[in-house]
Order: structure tokens, then sequence, then C-alpha cells
């Protein structure tokens, strides 16, 4: 209904951001790290907003681009999850950090979000497991160089993977820092790892 906010930042007041579009004052709902993101107060700003509609009110909530709104908006389709504790997992972790996570099975990385306990994560990784595109859970996060995940993941269904077969491995690879750039070199490292697991 309101897809974004475009307008002078007016004040922030904790996790609210009031912005002033023509003499109008939007409350807007945002995570702790879009404050770093948010300019001094008097400038310009534009936020991709969500608007919950309850029985008692309206909120706004407010992300810095496409990928935070969508994440959260993914987030509220799981049940139990709510706005409050989908803008708590933005506020802890980036999208594509977050969709690493889900890939790679990795409860430990959402069990460090403040709020999220062992039956939050598992629900998580369970719900969301065959949700998450490869190309979101392949994005590199801002610290990192990219690297040809697609590549390696189109060559590994060529040999007869499906996704979720190989995808712990491949993030295992990633998380440890041994994959390069060599598509091929990549692959043969996804199935040694595959075929130790099998060993096991």
């Amino acid at each position: 209904m309101i897809a974004f906010v475009k307008g002078i930042l007016h004040n922030l007041r904790g996790d609210l951001a009031v912005i002033d579009v023509n003499g109008l004052g939007y409350e807007i709902n945002i995570h702790p790290r879009a404050l770093n993101g948010l300019p001094q107060c008097g400038q310009p700003v534009m936020l991709h907003t969500h608007l919950a509609v309850s029985e008692n009110e309206f909120k706004l909530y407010g992300f810095l681009d496409q990928a935070e709104l969508d994440l959260f908006r993914l987030l509220l389709s799981i049940s139990g999850i709510g706005a409050k504790a989908a803008l708590n997992v933005l506020g802890h972790m980036e999208p594509a950090r977050f969709y690493q996570a889900i890939a790679s099975q990795d409860e430990k990385a959402l069990l460090a979000i403040s709020g999220v306990g062992k039956k939050s994560a598992q629900r998580l990784l369970f719900e969301l497991k065959d949700k998450v595109p490869a190309e979101l859970a392949l994005t590199p996060t801002p610290s990192e160089s990219p690297l040809p995940f697609s590549e390696v993941m189109e060559a590994l269904e060529a040999l007869g993977y499906n996704r979720s077969e190989v995808f712990p491995e491949l993030m295992e690879l990633k998380n440890q820092g041994l994959l390069g750039r060599e598509v091929a070199h990549n692959v043969k490292l996804v199935l040694k790892k595959k075929a130790q697991q099998l060993k096991k």
C-alpha cells in the first residue's frame, strides 16, 4: 500500500525515524543497523516500507533497500514470527548473510541473533530451506569479493545433484575460505567433501 516514504529526516526517537513529507510527519519503525545508513537530521532520505495493519493500530516499518524489505516479508510468512522478531533479525544480520545461514543450515549463526532461541532457529531453518533462491544465498556480503557461485551450482546440477544436496558443503567451503575463482576447482572441492561425508 505504501511502497516507500521519501522526504526529510525530521528526527530519530529510539527505533523510530520521523520523516517529514511535505509537512506531514511519518513515524517509521527501523532496525538498529539502519541507523548507520541514515543521513543527518534535516537531510533527504528514502525508506522502503511495509505497512502492518492490526485491530488497534497501523505501523510502518522502514528499510534501507528492497532486499531488506523482501527478507522482512519472507520472515513474516513464517508461523510464529511477527514484525518485531523479523525486524530484530534484520537488525543483527544483513540479508545476504541470513540467506547464507539458511542455505548452509547454520543454526549457530541464527542463535547469535539476540532473541532467537533454539526452537526459533530450527523453525527458520526448516521453513525457509526451500524458499531461499540460490542466487540470494550465494550473494556475497559487502565485505566479500564475488566468486562464481552460480556457475558452480550449475555445474553440480548438471552432474545430477540438486541444490539442497550440495548447498551445505558449498557454504562450508566458502566460510572456510577454500573456494577459488576456477569453477572446475570448486566443483572438485564440493564433490570431495561430499564423498568424505558419505564415508562417515
